[in-house]
């Protein structure tokens, strides 16, 4: 049995299963994970402006992903 954890990309909103996420990072000890290269990269040039949105919200058409 695998144990897999659905969490939001913080960039798209995406839902992303924790063991298959294509990126992760760490930021003030909480680890963020991402459907993509793309949003990871997003995401480490300025935190503090996806984590600031609600949670939960996806962009409409998640653009980033396909």
């Amino acid at each position: 049995m695998t144990n897999t954890t659905a969490v939001k990309d913080p960039v798209c909103g995406m839902d992303v299963e924790t063991a298959t996420a294509a990126g992760r990072t760490e930021y003030k000890g909480q680890t963020y994970y991402f459907c993509g290269s793309k949003c990871k990269e997003k995401f480490a040039l300025n935190p503090a402006q996806y984590l600031g949105k609600s949670a939960g919200t996806p962009k409409s058409g998640h653009g980033c992903c396909g």
